[in-house]
């Protein structure tokens, strides 16, 4: 930040610091990928905020094709589990970003997220309306929802799109493009509770699209074309609302309680947003665009133990993965 750039006659010492303050938050989000570092940064996860994408990666191999890329996580070993490809919906890399398979032909018709808890995964299914865990080789665990029936009943869902888990294992689905709800069932798959439909108000939405809970079991929901995050209580109660956000897609929390979000704004950057659980926004990186470190349609995020950082896009059909710069 050029200090010539703040008109600083005349102002107390504070209001000076003050003013500079604001400006190098606005010169720090526009900067995006040159890196910045704003309101402590000293996370593991968060790595002081600043991000390089690395080239080349993954290497995908001919006769293997990216759908658009929808769900993204890591297992234990570091292993990378991508929801984007077409008959088989789950592509899988190494660390170094080498194919090494993939699954889900037969079960998966239309993937939607995927995510890793206990090193088993999970992938949502907007047509048949179910969700499922699998095995890291894909050998299917469970079902949730009954298979082709789409419905508000406690064993249906409405296309659902995402999954988290609560810290006493209860599963929050967001249910999704079809029911505008969100619903809760405890660890063994058994109906708890529901709340929501499709609307502007506090506790509606358009659509659930994007749920994590964190430590204290507060439920942050992407209601993504309302332009939002909800927070809930684990009973549903709605909390706040956060309208700063851009258009929400995709929404990862670290253990440190770091908030990472994917905004696929329609008029503004697509690009990244880190935040803290009163809202704050701490760091942004990203633009809109094709090339390396830009986006388009970022669809979801997932940061690994070493702190990087995987967004999977929809409109660009890849997986960027960003490593932290010391």
């Amino acid at each position: 930040m050029s200090r010539q750039n703040v008109d600083c006659d005349g102002l107390s010492r504070r209001r000076f610091i003050g003013m500079c303050l604001l400006a190098g938050v606005l010169a720090c989000g526009l900067r995006g990928l040159t890196g910045c570092r704003v309101g402590g940064g000293d996370s593991k996860f968060g790595a002081r905020y600043r991000y390089q994408p690395v080239a080349n990666w993954p290497q995908v191999p001919e006769g293997v094709t990216f759908e658009g890329v929808n769900g993204i996580a890591t297992d234990s070993r570091g292993y990378v589990y991508a929801a984007g490809g077409k008959e088989n919906a789950v592509l899988v890399f190494d660390p170094d970003g080498k194919y090494v398979g993939s699954w889900g032909k037969g079960i998966i018709g239309t993937k939607h997220e995927l995510h890793i808890f206990n090193n088993t995964v999970w992938v949502g299914d907007i047509m048949h309306h179910q969700v499922y865990e699998f095995t890291l080789d894909g050998k299917l665990l469970r079902s949730l929802g009954t298979r082709d029936s789409a419905g508000t009943g406690q064993d249906q869902f409405n296309k659902p799109t995402d999954i988290a888990f609560a810290p006493n294992g209860d599963m929050y689905i967001c249910d999704g493009y079809g029911n505008s709800r969100m619903v809760c069932l405890s660890s063994d798959g058994s109906f708890r509770m529901a709340w929501g439909r499709k609307g502007t108000k506090p506790g509606e939405f358009n659509p659930p699209h994007n749920v994590v809970v964190d430590a204290k079991g507060r439920v942050y929901v992407a209601d993504r074309d309302n332009l939002r995050i909800q927070v809930f209580d684990p009973d549903g109660r709605f909390l706040k609302q956060w309208r700063h956000v851009g258009r929400p897609f995709g929404l990862y929390l670290t253990p440190d309680q770091t908030l990472f979000v994917t905004d696929g704004s329609e008029t503004g950057p697509h690009r990244v947003l880190i935040l803290d659980l009163d809202g704050r926004v701490l760091a942004t990186f990203g633009t809109s665009g094709k090339k390396s470190g830009q986006f388009n349609i970022p669809h979801s995020i997932h940061v690994d133990e070493q702190g990087n950082v995987y967004v999977a896009e929809v409109g660009n059909k890849r997986i960027q993965k960003f490593v932290p710069v010391p």
